[in-house]
Parts: C-alpha cells; sequence; structure tokens
C-alpha cells in the first residue's frame, strides 16, 4: 500500500535535504556496538525518547525499542496513506553507521517496504540512506543496513512510504549502532614502536596524531601560512592491511573537511588511493569520526591528504586511528 510520494529535496514538518554520503566500502570489517538505544518501557529512556508520527493505542512508539519479539509488541499506525514515521531522539548526539529492522511478528504485510533513514540536525532531518523494495519479509525477520555516516545527528527515523500490503505499518524493533570497539594498529608514544610518524608540516610533533591521547594539548597542527594539501603520515616497519580508519579533530575549528587517504610501499608512489572524503560537514567538540575502507593490500605507509579545512588558519588533527 502506497503511503507517501517523495518530492525530492523536501520534507514533511521541517526540511529534509541529501546528507554527505561516502562510498565506504565493506563496512563489514569494522566492528559495531550494540544497539544505543536502552531497552524502552515508556517512551522516555535513559539517554533520549522514542518518537512517531502516529500509533494505534498499545503499540506506541516506545514499543519499537522494547527489545522483545513477543507477538503483541511492536509499533503500529494505520496505513492512511500518508508519510509514517517511527525514531529516536538522544539526549547528546551520536553517529550511527548501522541500523536494523525487524518486521511485525503478526503480520509481515505491515513491514514497511520503502523508506528514507534519516539524521536531524536542529529542525531539519537529513537524508542518510534510502531503501526502495523491501519485499518478502518473514513475520519476525530482522534485516541490517550499513551506512556510511559520519554526522553526529540528536535523533535517526526512519520515514516510511509504503508497507507490504497490509492496513497498518508496523515495525517490531529498530536498532541504531556506531563503530565500536576497534583496534587500533598503530601502538601509543612509549610503547614499543613498529613505525614512524610524519607530516608535511610541522613533523616534529606528528606524533601527537598517535599518541592515544586526546588531551588539550596533545594534537598535530599545520603551519598557519601551508594548510591547503598538508598531509600526515604513519610508516609501519612491515606492509601492514588496514580496514578502517578514524579522526579526531582537535577542534571543529580547525578541523578537516575533505581528504584522501592513500598508500605506498616505497613513500614516493602514492598513486594507489584507500578512501577520499570529498566534504566532511559538521564536526562537534569530541566527536571522532570513523569509516571503514574496502582495501586488501598491505601498504607500509599510510598518508592523510587534507585539502580543505573549517577555518581560514591551521588544520589540526588530535588523533589518527587505523584500524
Amino acid at each position: 500500500m502506497k503511503l507517501w510520494s517523495k518530492q525530492k529535496g523536501l520534507w514533511i514538518a521541517g526540511i529534509l535535504l541529501a546528507g554527505t554520503c561516502y562510498h565506504a566500502g565493506t563496512a563489514a570489517a569494522l566492528s559495531y556496538s550494540q544497539d544505543v538505544v536502552p531497552q524502552l518501557t515508556s517512551d522516555t529512556g535513559s539517554n533520549g525518547a522514542a518518537t512517531a508520527s502516529g500509533e494505534e493505542a498499545g503499540h506506541e512508539a516506545w514499543r519499537a525499542f522494547d527489545d522483545t519479539a513477543i507477538t503483541d509488541s511492536y509499533w503500529r499506525a494505520a496505513a492512511d496513506g500518508s508519510l509514517a514515521q517511527i525514531g529516536y531522539e538522544f539526549n547528546d548526539k551520536k553517529v550511527i553507521t548501522q541500523y536494523t529492522v525487524q518486521a511485525n511478528t503478526y503480520d509481515a504485510a505491515d513491514a514497511p517496504q520503502d523508506w528514507v533513514f534519516a539524521g536531524k540536525l536542529g529542525n531539519r532531518w537529513l537524508e542518510i540512506d534510502e531503501q526502495s523494495t523491501q519485499t518478502d519479509w518473514q513475520p519476525g525477520e530482522r534485516r541490517t543496513f550499513d551506512i556510511d555516516n559520519d554526522v553526529a545527528y540528536s535523533g535517526y527515523a526512519l520515514f516510511i512510504s509504503s508497507n507490504n500490503g497490509g492496513e497498518w505499518v508496523a515495525v517490531n524493533d529498530l536498532e541504531l549502532k556506531q563503530y565500536q570497539n576497534n583496534y587500533n594498529l598503530v601502538p601509543p608514544t612509549g610503547m614499543s614502536s613498529n613505525g614512524t610518524a610524519t607530516a608535511s608540516e610541522n613533523a616534529d610533533t606528528a606524533w601527537k596524531a598517535f599518541d592515544h591521547s586526546v588531551a588539550a594539548d596533545s594534537y598535530w597542527t599545520s603551519d598557519s601560512q601551508n594548510y591547503v594539501d598538508v598531509s600526515l603520515s604513519y610508516t609501519f616497519d612491515q606492509p601492514t592491511v588496514i580496514k578502517g580508519y578514524s579522526i579526531t579533530a582537535a577542534s571543529p575549528q580547525s578541523a578537516p573537511i575533505s581528504w584522501t587517504l592513500v598508500g605506498s610501499n616505497d613513500g614516493e608512489q602514492w598513486s594507489q588511493v584507500v578512501h577520499e572524503v570529498p566534504s566532511s560537514i559538521h564536526w562537534d567538540s569530541g566527536v571522532t569520526k570513523t569509516y571503514a575502507v574496502d582495501n586488501d593490500r598491505a601498504y607500509k605507509t599510510y598518508k592523510l591528504i587534507i585539502s580543505r579545512n573549517t577555518g581560514p588558519a591551521q588544520v589540526s588533527i588530535s588523533e589518527l586511528e587505523l584500524y
């Protein structure tokens, strides 16, 4: 049953804009957290609240986050031709990189078929992921969706435009997850070293981006006159395969916006692009942005080449981790 027709670039109760989307490759190579939404028994949780555009009595929004698969515990709203929304808004922003949707255990015809997964910034909803023709659900089936997201949003929601033919639209469980517990292949400063840190500017402080510390005085920064196409590198003693990396900016005012991660085995040829981010937006203090990469080749040196930053002066990085 069709619920809603999308008009490109604009959405309901606020504006839905296309968010920044990266093609990071094999995201499954990195580890994810458990569901960051606590088990709910009402709409209000310990770190936020469940929300919905509509709900049937006995099938309120929080039931999509109660972590139970019993037959009568799910969120449900009438499939009345309008857009259906189910989501969770956090007290503190979070970077979600995977979500799961579980079909109604009672009637899979109520399961979502077409939707947009969006994040909330202020009063705007930004599109992160779009799914269509999600059909042939089995009752209680759970499907997992990896997303290329590096923005910390205050809330996340499914905007469902059609279901699988039922009189209702229903979700038994919606889980939100983030990258977590990935092993940094660079040893902390002071331990037995397996490599060398360097940079195109202020090379003597490059090690501060690899010291496993986010202290206020522990970061690498470029020169104020040379901050475009500056680079930060780490060379292992032996060629090493990485499956991901993360950047923690020293501050939102000096954070990188666009960059390319390249690999080399001789320190001279840098033609192999491991990952490229054309535009990274919305840096927040204390937020680490993590990226999975589709890489099976071992390189001795990985270099982050920064082509643009947020301000007119230095670009600064508190931590660059390689996984």
